[in-house]
């Protein structure tokens, strides 16, 4: 009998280590399911509650596409509740867009979404029946209605259709146009175009009077300098009107040729 007592002791004793065993692991469930009903709660609260419905889409960053149409393109029903927004959706359907490089969309509590979108910059201007720009990347696409020309040059010689074709082409033209960036920025304003010649080499013509620059296939740094010191002369801007060419191919000297 006394044996019997001494190994229900034991059990007792043995459940109760277990449980102790058990305890923080049981604490952790327990908090686990405290924070998923609070936030089970709150995601209610925002759903149900009227101060968390959408009242306001600001939109920044745009500068050639209208606001009316990016909010089209977003289609946010402005009954809803902010936390029914689907960002990811939104930013999706913006980025289809190929105007647009880029977007943040997000949240502004209680009642306001705020769309920031990247448009694509002309670094280049295509005519081939249409006006064309053409970003950075090497996108062409038809310029937008309004969008204002801006400094970025021109580029001839060549249309849309052989530059899909050959797209060596197009990356040649936006290098060089990096180049003059690069070396002097204030070069941009006096160059036209870019002009493709039937050899494919680049042709520089300038604002004033249109006069070819000669660059060749390769040296642009070095050439483009000269250039730029070139023109940086008061005198020379003043005749440019009356150059017919400029040849920077020969070592270390500029060729001019003067309109008859």
């Amino acid at each position: 009998m006394k044996w019997k007592r001494t190994k229900k002791r034991r059990k007792k004793r043995q459940i109760k280590k277990t449980l102790l065993k058990f305890k923080p692991l049981l604490a952790l469930v327990l908090f686990v399911i405290a924070v998923y009903s609070l936030a089970s709660g709150s995601e209610l609260l925002l759903q149900k509650s009227g101060f968390f419905t959408v009242s306001a889409v600001e939109i920044s960053g745009n500068k050639y596409i209208s606001k009316k149409n990016i909010q089209a393109i977003a289609n946010i029903d402005t009954n809803q509740s902010m936390y029914s927004v689907k960002l990811t959706a939104i930013s999706e359907a913006l980025l289809r867009n190929q105007y647009i490089r880029g977007v943040s969309v997000t949240r502004g509590l209680p009642s306001t979404i705020h769309i920031d979108v990247q448009e694509r910059e002309p670094f280049l201007y295509l005519v081939d029946k249409s006006i064309y720009m053409v970003d950075e990347t090497g996108l062409i696409l038809e310029k937008i209605p309004g969008m204002p020309m801006g400094k970025a040059p021109f580029i001839t010689g060549i249309s849309r259709k052989e530059m899909q074709k050959d797209s060596t082409i197009l990356s040649s033209a936006i290098q060089l146009v990096r180049k003059i960036r690069e070396v002097d920025e204030s070069l941009l304003p006096l160059i036209s175009e870019v002009h493709i010649r039937k050899n494919r080499a680049p042709e520089l013509i300038l604002i004033k009077g249109g006069a070819h620059v000669k660059i060749g296939d390769s040296k642009h740094y070095q050439r483009l300098f000269l250039l730029s010191q070139f023109l940086r002369k008061q005198p020379i801007i003043n005749k440019l009107k009356k150059i017919k060419s400029v040849d920077l191919t020969f070592r270390n000297r500029i060729v001019i040729n003067h309109k008859s």
